[in-house]
């Protein structure tokens, strides 16, 4: 559309990303954005009831490996933001003394839950033996910003989609015994979440092609800062990233968006999506490179339709000012002996 259809309302600054948004104009992103996605769900649970495809890539043809649809739920999350997150029954023989705990389920960037419904095909298979089915239960959520969950007008960060995944775990999945898999960015996640949640909850990690990286304690050789012991202080060495982040960063300060600040990576964000928009078929055939069948429309579309959603250009400009992560190291150290973890790397 264009930008006259852009501002029926006639506020200014307009809805042009280059000048960003009046406070009216962010006011009735608010309201309306919250409206347009409680429809969207709205529309994919009615589409359930009916039995008919509810999922995005549901609506399309697929082709390559069997999958398995899910059941579509949503939560809101803090009772603000709605999120989608897609179940699997556990198997009719399935015991949770004697079998697996279940499993949670975390995407990559601009990917969604949708993504593992072909990995759950080959997990009930794996699982189904003499006609018994001992699958644990799964669950699959959509970071907040992606796939069909909203996306707010928020400053997206690591530690922001951490948080949510927490929650997600403790109050859906009722704190109970689980594995966690993170696929790129969901692997960081991922190990970030499960230190926060403790060996109780989470009784293993399998990361794949998992973001994040793995720092020697040398790296923070000569950082200090000044430590208060009563009236004194004293410099003191820094040992880790999480201590040097505590302190401040003294060697790195964090710039998130220097000059153009939010209307930067709007303008960036929706720059990103008019480039790339065109080429995502063509990409995932590079990407399913050994497995180029895969690359569906029913997954083109996925990442398709969420990229059009209102508020997709702050959360895909959002990558360009995420800040430093913890190394992986550091984080699974955190809880005492560490977590069963295994790593999954794909052929590049």
């Amino acid at each position: 559309t264009g930008s006259t259809h852009n501002n029926l309302a006639g506020l200014f600054p307009s809805d042009n990303p280059l000048w960003g948004r009046s406070s009216e104009g962010s006011l009735s992103d608010v309201i309306e954005w919250r409206e347009w996605f409680r429809l969207l769900a709205e529309r994919s649970l009615l589409l359930q009831e009916r039995g008919e495809p509810a999922t995005s890539g549901g609506e399309k043809s697929m082709a390559g490996d069997p999958r398995e649809l899910g059941t579509v739920n949503y939560w809101r999350w803090k009772d603000q933001h709605l999120v989608r997150y897609l179940t699997w029954p556990a198997g009719k023989d399935y015991d949770s003394k004697q079998h697996a705990p279940a499993m949670l389920l975390v995407h990559g960037f601009a990917a969604s839950a949708e993504q593992w419904e072909r990995l759950m095909y080959s997990l009930r298979e794996q699982n189904t033996m003499d006609g018994k089915d001992t699958t644990p239960p799964i669950y699959a959520v959509d970071l907040l910003g992606f796939g069909h969950s909203e996306k707010p007008g928020l400053s997206y960060t690591q530690y922001l989609w951490e948080s949510q995944i927490v929650d997600f775990a403790v109050e859906i999945m009722e704190a109970a015994p689980m594995i966690m898999v993170g696929n790129s960015i969901g692997g960081g996640l991922s190990a970030g979440a499960a230190a926060s949640l403790g060996k109780k909850i989470c009784k293993g990690l399998v990361l794949c092609n998992t973001a994040g990286v793995l720092e020697s304690p040398e790296t923070y050789s000569g950082y200090t800062y000044k430590k208060r012991e009563g009236a004194t202080t004293q410099d003191d060495d820094i040992r880790s990233h999480t201590q040097a982040a505590m302190e401040g960063n003294p060697n790195e300060p964090y710039s998130p968006v220097p000059i153009l600040g939010g209307n930067g990576l709007d303008l960036f964000g929706t720059g990103i999506i008019r480039l790339i928009y065109p080429q995502i078929e063509q990409r995932l055939s590079l990407i399913y490179g050994n497995r180029i069948q895969n690359a569906d429309p029913a997954v083109t579309y996925a990442i398709q339709q969420s990229a059009m959603h209102p508020g997709s250009a702050n959360v895909i400009g959002s990558g360009q000012k995420l800040a430093p992560n913890r190394p992986l190291n550091e984080v699974l150290l955190e809880i005492d002996g560490g977590f069963n973890v295994l790593v999954v790397k794909g052929l590049e």
